[in-house]
């Protein structure tokens, strides 16, 4: 099966903007830059680069990633949805008959995480969804065939996903692991991955 990994990203500097009371611009940035890092490794842990693709608005981001012998294309409609659409189609275009979607800010996803979601694809169409720990959000998702229009990321998009595998008679999976459960969508989330990090507060390394 000809699978690949797209990840969607904002530019560095614009990423987290509901920890901004707790992290300034440059802290933010440096943030995000950690967290895409942790995420383009894990995907380099089980995908060739050639199968990995960066969809972002940020020129740098995809001058590097083109250096980097990754696929890297400029997100112009400016939303993750939208994003995950044009890389779907791109990679369609090149062969990719599966797809994994990694959200970008996942401090402990490790590449074992990676290779898992893209285990529980079968030959046949199916869809896998690794939720938040709440299970309201979506925090990666392994499709089969891709679709442009299946993406629903945003509030509630667990559920939202769910429905749309069913729509389309597809078997679900939901997969659950500790690496794809915790996202830095709030403060409470940063607080406590700084606490488990023994990052200083109002620091980043």
């Amino acid at each position: 099966m000809d699978c690949w990994a797209i990840i969607p990203a904002k530019p560095f500097h614009a990423g987290k903007s509901r920890l901004a009371a707790l992290l300034g611009v440059d802290e933010r940035a440096a943030l995000n830059r950690r967290l895409f890092g942790r995420v383009l490794d894990a995907a380099l842990g089980t995908f060739p680069a050639d199968r990995i693709l960066v969809v972002t608005t940020d020129p740098l981001l995809l001058a590097l990633m083109r250096g980097q012998g990754l696929h890297a294309l400029e997100d112009t409609e400016c939303g993750i949805n939208a994003a995950l659409a044009l890389g779907s189609r791109h990679a369609v275009e090149h062969g990719a008959r599966a797809i994994v979607a990694l959200a970008s800010d996942l401090p402990n996803i490790t590449s074992g995480d990676v290779a898992a979601l893209r285990a529980s694809l079968s030959d046949t169409p199916s869809c896998t969804i690794a939720p938040d720990e709440q299970e309201q959000g979506t925090n990666a998702l392994a499709l089969r065939p891709p679709a442009a229009d299946f993406f629903k990321f945003g509030p509630d998009s667990f559920q939202a996903h769910l429905a749309a595998a069913r729509a389309r008679k597809l078997p679900v999976r939901v997969l659950r692991r500790t690496g794809l459960a915790l996202d830095l969508d709030t403060p409470e989330n940063y607080r406590r991955f700084a606490k488990e990090q023994r990052i200083p507060s109002g620091a980043m390394a």
